[in-house]
């Protein structure tokens, strides 16, 4: 009798044990689900933010593409269970919020009285407007002065000083700030163009765009722009040739700044190795004179890409009507997209201009950055010439980013910005510009803050 009672007892005991080790696998089963379902909603909300933050300041248009972004990946407002709600954040104007609702159905917690469960996501994208950056410097536009704008191969050194252009660190691994698409420059061709030269030709030309060096490898005051380098050791790949492939491209304006898929290529043109009749010349590729009746005034982008080598190309860029003198009162004006490649040809203080800001930007934070800014540099300070006051900055070391940020006050009525500090010979270096905020029809750029 006694055995059977310990029988019922321990059968009890098991029955009890099962019962909360089946609740547990239940829970655990249906729970991983949930988390499963709340990552796929993330990553919805996250495109979707990001997308609706590029129409910014245009609220209706970021709606529709938020949610059309969040139906894409799944999750259709009113399909099912599934609810979008995005919006403009209450106090911050450049960012944009997306939150998606769903209901989740229990396959196993039902047995334990558990059968839905709510999961919600949020995201947060902001908005960055970049800063036009000056690529003359602190020269004259048209005339080559102590920096000219550089290029790296992409079987560079990562330390040489370009980040984007390299495609692996120093150590072999990927480079993750590789940029396949290159630096992009606007050329502004302003719409009184003609009534300012009386022609409608634009020729946009190139200061050695080859990296074909006369005399020797390195850049020398008045002699030679490029710096001829060696790829680094295996395991990196080799390149076919130390000396780079660059291929600049031309493409008419449009309306969509931060839309390159649609822009029309007008000419491109290619300068390999051996490529030593442009070198040290101002030269305007086959097909970069451009008749403003066919294309317009505006922006034309240019785009500069290296295709092959490991060492810098060095160059510059202007525009104007054709003729043997260059006027850089003509009323174009060249400015670099989103980053400014530099290399300095001498040494010395200068005080170079790195962009006007517009007033849109009173009261907003603004950022700049400088890369491997490590030859012979010394302590930064930025001004600008409508504003009292300095701002010290910080300058890089060598393979590194330094960030400064700027409170822009509310009274400001836009004005140009300019960095002072020592250059050496040969320094490398590229530096970016943006402001915490939308500036409609500026390029920008979007990234995720929550």
């Amino acid at each position: 009798m006694k055995n059977a009672q310990e029988k019922g007892q321990s059968l009890t005991l098991y029955l009890a044990m099962l019962g909360v080790i089946l609740g547990a696998a239940a829970l655990a089963f249906d729970l991983s689900r949930a988390y499963s379902l709340k990552a796929r909603m993330q990553h919805a909300a996250d495109a979707a933010a990001l997308a609706a933050a590029w129409e910014l300041p245009f609220e209706q248009l970021a709606g529709a593409v938020a949610q059309d972004y969040a139906a894409r990946n799944g999750f259709a407002h009113g399909v099912g269970d599934v609810a979008v709600n995005s919006f403009v954040h209450p106090t911050v104007s450049n960012w944009y919020v997306v939150e998606i609702t769903n209901q989740t159905v229990h396959f196993l917690a039902p047995i334990i009285g558990k059968r839905r469960a709510t999961v919600m996501v949020s995201s947060t994208a902001e908005y960055n407007t970049f800063v036009p950056m000056d690529i003359n410097g602190g020269g004259e536009y048209g005339a080559n002065g102590i920096m000219t704008l550089s290029v790296f191969g992409p079987y560079a050194y990562y330390t040489y000083g370009d980040p984007y252009s390299a495609k692996w660190l120093n150590n072999g691994s990927a480079n993750p700030e590789y940029k396949s698409g290159g630096y992009n420059f606007s050329i502004n061709v302003p719409s009184d163009y003609y009534s300012r030269n009386g022609t409608n030709t634009v020729k946009v030309e190139i200061f050695d765009p080859d990296t074909y060096n006369n005399g020797g490898d390195d850049a020398y005051p008045g002699v030679r722009v490029d710096e001829i380098r060696s790829a680094p050791p295996n395991p990196h790949p080799q390149p076919s040739n130390r000396r780079n492939t660059t291929v600049y491209s031309l493409y008419a304006p449009d309306d969509t700044p931060n839309d390159y898929s649609d822009d029309v290529l007008i000419a491109s043109a290619e300068y390999g190795p051996d490529v030593s009749w442009t070198d040290m010349k101002w030269v305007s590729p086959s097909g970069f004179s451009v008749n403003i009746n066919d294309y317009g005034t505006g922006n034309y982008r240019l785009n500069v890409t290296s295709a092959n080598g490991s060492s810098e190309n060095g160059f510059n860029l202007r525009a104007g009507p054709s003729g043997a003198t260059f006027n850089p009162g003509n009323g174009t004006s060249i400015n670099a997209v989103g980053a400014l490649p530099i290399n300095f040809n001498d040494k010395g203080v200068v005080t170079i201009r790195l962009g006007y800001v517009k007033p849109e930007a009173a009261g907003a934070k603004m950022h700049i950055g400088n890369f491997d800014t490590d030859v012979g540099s010394k302590s930064i300070i930025y001004r600008c010439d409508t504003l009292q006051g300095e701002w010290p900055g910080s300058l890089s070391s060598d393979g590194k980013w330094s960030f400064d940020s700027i409170d822009i006050p509310s009274a400001y009525a836009g004005g140009n910005w300019t960095a002072t500090y020592t250059a050496g010979l040969q320094d490398t270096s590229v530096w970016r510009m943006w402001i915490e905020g939308v500036v409609e029809g500026q390029p920008g750029f979007v990234r995720l803050v929550n």
